[in-house]
């Protein structure tokens, strides 16, 4: 019969076994789990430079929309006898397509999900990720309230201003000119008010999504620098 020694060490071989084996899995998922953390962060940054180089583009794009709607609000004094077909035409085609943002936010939304950033020892990746949300969301808010702006505006002022024929032929083919032609159709003094109370509720629109990109470009670059630092 085995002395109770021997019980004893075989006991605590075994459980020593079984304590390894236990430590050894919990640090292997651990070592996934940083992993996986890692490859999110580093997901985080790749969208992150996508989205400021679309914001770049999307603010440059309010600007030159806001560029033709001053040309148009300059077109609509004149005589419209004396006004370039193609020059009005254009301008409107140009300052009517609305270029709207689209997040790269997946693995944003992956890492909020996963605790990721609430997690993080630093405080200020958290704080810079609930900021860029805030201004991402504002800045949808508003160019939702645009959009329909937009829409009332190409169904209820753009039939009484153009001939639709040539504005049909312009929006369908940017690129193309029309036949060089003195005179539009005369805009009655309603219309015309109707059309610089839209230039002035887009040019606000587009100042505060200006100002929505600005704040945004702020947090996504000291979001990436905290995760690249």
């Amino acid at each position: 019969m085995k002395s109770w020694k021997s019980y004893f060490l075989d006991f605590a071989m075994v459980f020593l076994a079984v304590f390894l084996g236990f430590w050894a899995e919990n640090f292997r998922s651990q070592i996934q789990e940083e992993k996986k953390i890692e490859q999110i962060k580093q997901a985080i940054v790749r969208d992150m430079k996508k989205d400021l180089l679309q914001l770049n583009d999307y603010v440059a794009q309010a600007n030159y929309n806001l560029s033709m709607i001053d040309r148009m609000d300059s077109l609509i004094l004149e005589n419209p006898e004396l006004v370039d077909q193609q020059d009005f035409y254009t301008t409107m085609v140009n300052y009517s397509v609305a270029y709207l943002f689209t997040p790269s936010d997946k693995s944003l939304k992956q890492a909020e999900e996963m605790g990721v950033i609430q997690n993080e020892g630093n405080d200020s990746l958290s704080y810079a990720a609930l900021k860029y949300n805030y201004f991402l969301l504002d800045l949808k808010f508003t160019e939702q309230l645009f959009s329909n702006e937009y829409q009332i505006y190409l169904h209820e002022i753009v039939p009484k201003m153009t001939e639709p024929e040539l504005y049909r032929q312009v929006w369908r083919f940017p690129r193309k000119t029309l036949e060089s032609k003195l005179g539009v159709k005369p805009i009655d003094p309603e219309t015309k008010n109707r059309l610089r109370y839209f230039f002035a509720n887009v040019s606000f629109y587009y100042d505060a999504m200006e100002v929505n990109a600005d704040s945004m470009r702020r947090y996504g670059n000291e979001m990436i620098r905290l995760i690249e630092k």
